[in-house]
């Protein structure tokens, strides 16, 4: 095992992508499940907090420490095991989600959640049940988990196989491998029925493998992963779509989000005026009268392609005075161009964030469909009433939007906290949640208030004092 403790091999590890920071004393770098067992038990002996640390491309500072020692699951980033027959794959935590996809190249199968970062490992996703553009027609990370492999606090471990441990009602008793048994009863609260990734996942009669996806590090430590997989549809149409007015993309979106559309898109991702004026400069063929876009794929079969690329144009035109100027992709390297577009957005804002030296504040909340235009409006006049810069896009087939605040001086990001958090509640007050897809971690914990009460949090509190006595384990993070 590697033990790091000067500074200058540390610092990689004290921040994540949205430029929170923290400190600690030294990095442990375990090579076998031994060697992490060991850590494990120690740090439980010594009460020395341990914070797991993934690939750092989270934005809510969860593998950020506050103190104590790090654990870094590095080491751990093998596949193990693919069976192209039972479309399973098992993975160590620290595969990254560009590993898998370039693994599964050419198999005939895919890993449907798309989170936008690439770089993210599976072990980061799995803590915060990631979702991502895909997520409209497939789902989140926490529909293709199958086992889990897990280092408790206390140095026990479980092999949590979906399907096998069950609560009753509200209340779990089940052994670890060494014999010890864990009974703790859940909050009795209802999830918000959207996209959601805040606080630890509960309902009656749930799978315990659920209860650790999502929960950002706090009960323990997973150092194996089996997923599950499909078969990759035989075509994809890709489009961008641009749209000159804010009416006209909403009534679209509602056209095609309708269960009579005529067009089914596995994704719908979207980008308002300022992201599109953000990035122009790095991408002239942006047109000159687009107010908003959409980027759309959509499934089908080869023999259907033709009718289902002049169902897009003339849905388009139904909506849009632009859709001369819609971008399509059905290769490889077209698709590649209009990801790189996606993607070339959270990098430009990252950018302009630290340029000012300033601290990423973007929403992750996620309302009922019904009120997604409602939320929409709510947002930008909130924004435009303060006189702030802003970017908005998001994943809209969910309702799902990342309104992003970027200021310039601690006075000014002082002024848009307060405006963030009125955006939250009123997502709260709308039926939705405080965070979609990137978890709680140690930034938005003070929100969590908005979305459960205190006996909710107090439930929560109590599960992770039943694995976690002394609490060690990711110290900071959801409490």
């Amino acid at each position: 095992m590697t033990i790091k403790t000067e500074n200058d091999e540390i610092i990689d590890y004290l921040s994540d992508a949205s430029c929170f920071s923290g400190h600690a004393e030294k990095v442990y770098m375990p090579s076998d499940t031994s060697e992490i067992i060991e850590i494990i038990k120690n740090a439980n002996l010594t009460g020395e907090a341990i914070t797991i640390s993934a690939a750092g491309t989270g934005l809510t500072g969860s593998r950020v420490p506050l103190g104590g020692s790090i654990l870094s699951m590095e080491n751990f980033n093998h596949i193990i095991n693919f069976s192209q027959n039972e479309k399973t794959i098992e993975i160590e935590p620290f595969v990254k989600l560009f590993e898998l996809s370039e693994f599964l190249k050419g198999s005939g199968l895919f890993y449907p959640p798309n989170p936008t970062e690439n770089l993210a490992s599976l072990g980061g996703n799995i803590g915060n049940n990631a979702s991502g553009s895909r997520t409209y027609k497939y789902g989140a990370t926490r529909d293709y988990v199958l086992s889990l492999d897990v280092i408790l606090p206390q140095g026990d471990t479980l092999s949590l196989e979906r399907g096998k441990i069950f609560a009753q009602d509200y209340d779990f008793s089940f052994h670890s491998r060494e014999g010890n048994l864990y009974e703790f009863s859940l909050p009795e609260v209802s999830m918000p029925k959207v996209k959601h990734a805040a606080g630890y996942f509960v309902a009656p009669n749930m799978d315990l493998i659920d209860l650790f996806i999502g929960a950002e590090g706090t009960l323990g430590v997973i150092f194996k992963i089996k997923l599950r997989l499909l078969d990759e549809p035989q075509e994809v149409l890709g489009a961008i779509t641009f749209f000159p007015t804010h009416e006209s993309m909403h009534e679209f979106l509602q056209n095609i989000k309708a269960k009579d559309s005529p067009l089914k898109p596995r994704l719908i991702e979207f980008f308002d005026n300022n992201s599109l004026e953000f990035l122009k400069p790095k991408i002239s063929q942006i047109p000159d009268d687009a107010y908003y876009a959409l980027w759309l794929e959509i499934e089908t079969m080869s023999d259907k392609l033709d009718d289902d690329l002049a169902a897009i144009y003339q849905t388009i035109s139904d909506y849009s005075t632009l859709a001369d100027e819609t971008w399509l992709a059905q290769t490889p390297s077209e698709h590649l161009r209009l990801a790189e577009f996606r993607h070339a957005l959270p990098l430009a804002v990252y950018e302009k964030i630290q340029e000012y030296g300033q601290q990423k504040l973007g929403t992750d909340s996620a309302v009922p469909s019904q009120y997604f235009q409602q939320y929409h409006e709510f947002i930008i006049d909130e924004f435009s009433r303060e006189k702030l810069d802003y970017v908005i896009w998001g994943h809209v087939g969910d309702s799902h939007l990342h309104a992003n605040i970027i200021t310039k001086t601690t006075s000014e990001f002082a002024q848009a906290e307060i405006i963030f958090e009125k955006i939250l509640e009123r997502a709260v007050r709308l039926g939705g949640t405080i965070s979609a897809e990137h978890g709680i971690g140690k930034i938005k914990k003070r929100y969590l208030p908005l979305l459960y009460d205190q006996s909710v949090i107090s439930g929560f509190r109590l599960i992770k004092q039943t694995f976690d006595p002394k609490s060690i384990l990711n110290v900071g993070n959801i409490f």
